[in-house]
């Protein structure tokens, strides 16, 4: 299972269409893009998915099972 990046849908379609090597796409669950579309509603930053559903993780609205890689560390996220 792998974050590509924040293009979800087209990377799950591009997936469907790769009979050699296809891959397991992590989808966030609802919650993290809301909470990313009101954060941006707000404040105007745009955070990226793995950005909101790691901070979900610590501030624990999310569970670990719910969550890309949750034990490793994001050195460019600072947790």
């Amino acid at each position: 299972m792998y974050y590509k990046n924040d293009n979800v849908i087209e990377e799950f379609y591009k997936n469907l269409l790769d009979k050699e090597s296809p891959d397991r796409i992590h989808i966030p669950r609802s919650d993290v893009f809301y909470v990313r579309a009101a954060i941006y509603a707000n404040t105007g930053v745009q955070y990226t998915l793995d950005h909101v559903e790691r901070a979900m993780l610590v501030e624990g609205h999310l569970e670990a099972s719910d969550c890309f890689e949750p034990k490793r560390i994001r050195e460019e996220l600072g947790f």
